[in-house]
């Protein structure tokens, strides 16, 4: 009876902290989708559109940060932690580049058109980051090691102990760092307003002054950089990057964003939490 008692405690006590760590595990995974449904809002918001695009720009980031992190660790001796931070931020500023050069050439030509318009051309843009990034690096998966070979034990156990890794913390902190900080950006931030004003009405912001076109090439370039930061993760936290993950990382991130409500920049975290 006493054995009974014990077995069903213990049982009881593992239950609980399996829980407790798949609860954490999906904390970091909707901060990461999270991230990435920001960005869709950001863009629905102001456009009315969906940017197909943002799962090949989560994935140029992460191939971006992986070349960079191979080229700087042979060429400097540097050790993994500092090359994936040096490739992390270079891949992010290359990102908003990015959504800036294609939100002026590719996508405002055709953003006042019909909405397949604008679905078409990023579903086009996808396919060729894709096939950039398929060329650059091959058709093949690209492993790292392990940037951190240890694990922070969060609640001691012997049956069953709680821990995460410092790059899943870290990573989890800084999705949510970053997509609380564009959320609060659009909130408090004077071009939060010029965004909100284009967004519920853009005859009558540019009637007020208000230039949409400006708007929303920073708009671009802001997402794309939150998409950057994404992939970056996405690169640290699974440890692998190939060119045919951009589809399934997109409609991931969508369905968080219009799980959110999608235009709203607010509650695509918790879109992206809710999906996880």
């Amino acid at each position: 009876m006493t054995a009974t008692v014990g077995y069903r405690a213990l049982e009881h006590h593992i239950s609980l902290t399996y829980a407790l760590q798949q609860a954490l595990n999906a904390l970091q995974t909707g901060a990461f989708y999270g991230l990435l449904a920001t960005a869709y809002a950001l863009v629905y918001g102001i456009s009315r559109r969906i940017n197909f695009a943002f799962g090949a720009v989560a994935t140029f980031s992460a191939a971006t940060t992986f070349n960079l992190m191979t080229l700087i660790g042979a060429s400097t001796g540097l050790g993994l932690v500092p090359a994936a931070l040096f490739g992390g931020l270079y891949a992010v500023v290359a990102a908003g580049m990015l959504g800036f050069a294609s939100e002026r050439l590719v996508i405002a030509p055709v953003i006042g058109r019909a909405n397949l318009a604008m679905l078409v051309t990023t579903i086009a843009l996808a396919i060729a980051l894709e096939e950039a990034i398929r060329i650059v690096n091959g058709s093949t998966e690209h492993w790292l090691p392990p940037l951190v070979d240890h694990q922070i034990v969060l609640v001691p156990s012997v049956a069953f102990p709680v821990a995460m890794s410092p790059v899943q913390l870290f990573g989890g902190a800084l999705a949510l760092a970053v997509s609380g900080g564009l959320v609060l950006f659009i909130r408090r931030h004077p071009f939060g307003r010029l965004w909100r004003a284009v967004a519920d009405d853009p005859l009558a912001a540019a009637l007020m002054g208000v230039d949409a076109a400006e708007v929303r090439s920073v708009t671009f370039i802001l997402s794309s950089g939150a998409a950057g930061v994404a992939g970056a993760l996405m690169l640290a936290l699974y440890g692998n990057v190939n060119f045919h993950t951009s589809l399934i990382v997109a409609l991931k991130a969508l369905l968080a964003a219009i799980v959110g409500g999608i235009g709203s920049v607010g509650w695509a975290l918790v879109g992206g939490w809710c999906s996880a």
